[in-house]
């Protein structure tokens, strides 16, 4: 399946939907698309429900994100990460680098009880 990114905002909260793969092929495109919003907001929900597959360039491309995020005092929060993909996240320890919720509510949801 073709890699996919759609955003949407909740607020002051980018949810980025990605779908397919995210591969060496296209983790520019999510980098890119990332910068374009982290230019409004700096907090995001990225919701994997629909993700297929990462490789290392992704989970990199994903990383660099964050990583730019957290620069702007925000954050990214995973949500409805499938097993194979979340796999490859806790094989590179990448998986202590992010939060991880069952789906993109959970994920908001958290984002509000920060602030509370």
């Amino acid at each position: 399946m073709e890699f996919q990114i759609q955003t949407r905002t909740d607020g002051p909260i980018a949810i980025a939907a990605l779908s397919g793969r995210v591969d060496a092929a296209n983790s520019r495109q999510l980098r890119r698309q990332f910068e374009r919003c982290l230019k409004t907001t700096n907090r995001f929900v990225f919701d994997c429900q629909a993700l297929d597959f990462i490789d290392s360039s992704g989970l990199g491309a994903v990383v660099t994100c964050l990583r730019k995020a957290l620069a702007t005092a925000g954050d990214i929060r995973l949500a409805g990460v499938a097993p194979k993909v979340k796999l490859v996240f806790e094989l590179t320890q990448a998986e202590k680098l992010f939060t991880f919720f069952s789906d993109a509510d959970q994920a908001l949801a958290s984002f509000a009880d920060q602030h509370a």
